[in-house]
């Protein structure tokens, strides 16, 4: 790229952080002209239109060049720009298609022995064009969460610090000072009326790209600073309160719920007046964190929170975006902390897995130092089998049970022919049926169809297994399962209690019967 192109290309970008779109527009309007073969000025166009919501434009464009391009580089990079406007766009089926594709484009490149060119780091420009300056080390943030806290308590508002604001005030006494934000959690009761408190206090709303029902960001005019507001649920029926990023309208795989125990607010005095505070902060923070008293720069919360729920398709999908951002850019480190954070989450993901592998040579090869992850909760794998026909209430008091065993709990769902050979007949749903069933449950992990004759010690250190579990319906049951596994150690195998009063026979003879369950 010669030096006149880059530097309009920089003035290009400036105006688009800024919020100057239609100058931004015309000047790459004016340098696609000049310069019709420059795939710089189609991915600022691309990025520019992403911002003004035009995510139908940037996916006819994104897929022209991509299916243009020849090397596996700029493949993965218009494959990341696809899969950043389909999840904008809120397809995320084909969000994770364009990011997978980016990656193994990306696997290519280190397979051949080369990494992206790293990036030179510059300085943040702020949405008023300025240079942030380290306003949390400084104490300028603080004071400012207080005096909005304390302004929203006179509104009756319970607003309180949270996440990583949270962590620094416990553990260190004082915000963090390489935090890029505030962080701030409120009732869901009063979510509206702090919104509105928000801006009459002179907060400025950010645009989401994606209308999140309990998440909102804004900005401060004069400092720059960015406020994260959480919406938390109180569930007095499960005991719990639930957080995250909710879209109401869209399936469970478009979720992100994170999970905290019950927890109390008190007042807080501050130079601004009253705020408010969480009695308990250490369950926030071991929800959140597990050992929160380690440091880690590396943490994502979107992706390394140990209180997720599930880890649901729109989470996998943005682990993947910022995977190969950092990719891209050649941060190494980054790329590795991240596919390390997805694997901790998901030992089964084969992309992150190779990723880290790569990342853990070429680092290697470069002298340059693997990112240390704090040991947290060891990892402890749990393998099961089961038929799980006409799933019922029984398989999901198993399930839940074989999960608390460990980390991560794998499912072998037998084939139907296995069923016919133990029973005698075959099931009512077939083997494809009952593994999509076990799959959807929220206690499962990782589902199987590949069903080894015994379960022995190589099958279990080969899939890095630690306990084989199971429970028994009859003396019989109980007779076949340990002989299936009698070449396990004692301390591998688990027997968990049976559910009692219901089966899948009792479901079938109360369909046959017409009868229902007194």
């Amino acid at each position: 790229m010669d030096g006149k192109l880059k530097d309009l290309l920089f003035n290009a970008k400036t105006l688009i952080v800024t919020g100057q779109y239609n100058e931004g527009e015309n000047l790459l309007s004016q340098l696609k002209n000049e310069y019709p073969d420059s795939i710089d000025i189609d991915r600022l166009w691309c990025a520019l239109a992403m911002r003004t919501q035009r995510m139908t434009e940037v996916i006819s464009r994104a897929e022209s060049i991509y299916t243009k391009v020849q090397s596996d580089f700029h493949k993965a990079q218009w494959a990341h720009i696809l899969g950043t406007a389909n999840f904008l766009s809120l397809d995320l089926q084909a969000t994770h298609q364009h990011f997978v594709n980016c990656i193994n484009h990306l696997l290519a490149i280190a397979k051949s022995g080369k990494v992206p060119p790293q990036r030179e780091k510059s300085h943040e420009i702020d949405g008023s064009g300025n240079n942030q300056l380290n306003v949390f080390a400084s104490g300028e943030a603080e004071q400012l969460l207080w005096k909005t806290c304390a302004e929203l308590a006179k509104q009756n508002i319970k607003a309180f610090p949270f996440a990583g604001t949270l962590l620094g005030l416990v553990r260190n006494g004082c915000l963090l000072d390489f935090d890029k934000d505030l962080d701030i959690a409120v009732w869901m009761e009063s979510w509206p009326s702090c919104c509105e408190a928000l801006e009459k206090a002179g907060w400025m709303k950010v645009p989401m790209r994606i209308q999140y029902a309990n998440y909102q960001d804004y900005v401060h005019p004069e400092l720059g600073i960015t406020l994260d507001v959480c919406g938390l649920q109180k569930n007095q029926q499960t005991n719990n309160i639930t957080g995250g990023f909710s879209l109401p309208t869209y399936p469970e795989e478009y979720q992100r719920v994170s999970v905290f125990p019950l927890f109390d607010l008190i007042e807080h005095a501050t130079h601004f007046g009253k705020a408010w505070f969480p009695q308990q902060p250490e369950k926030i923070l071991v929800a959140f964190y597990g050992d929160w008293r380690t440091p880690n720069p590396h943490w994502d919360t979107v992706i390394s929170a140990r209180n997720l729920q599930k880890f649901t398709l729109l989470i996998r999908c943005y682990a993947y975006h910022r995977m190969a951002q950092h990719w891209l850019t050649g941060d190494l480190a980054k790329t590795w902390s991240y596919a390390h954070q997805i694997t901790l989450k998901d030992p089964d993901d084969v992309l992150a897995l190779r990723t880290r592998q790569w990342m853990e040579h070429a680092l290697t090869r470069l002298k340059r130092n693997i990112p240390v992850w704090p040991i947290n909760r060891p990892q402890k794998r749990v393998y099961t089998r089961m038929v799980a026909d006409l799933f019922h209430q029984g398989h999901i008091n198993f399930l839940q049970a074989a999960r608390a065993l460990g980390t991560h709990l794998t499912v072998c769902v037998v084939s139907d022919q296995r069923v016919m050979e133990n029973k005698g007949k075959l099931p009512v749903m077939n083997q494809a049926e009952r593994a999509a069933v076990v799959a959807a449950c929220r206690y499962v992990d990782h589902v199987t169809i590949e069903t080894p004759e015994d379960v022995n010690v190589d099958f279990m250190k080969k899939h890095g297994f630690s306990v084989y579990t199971f429970a028994c319906g009859s003396d019989q049951e109980r007779k076949d399962k340990y002989e299936l596994c009698k070449t396990l150690p004692h301390e591998m195998i688990q027997e968990l209690a049976y559910t009692e009063n219901i089966s899948t026979t009792d479901i079938i003879n109360r369909i046959v019967s017409g009868k229902t369950k007194d």
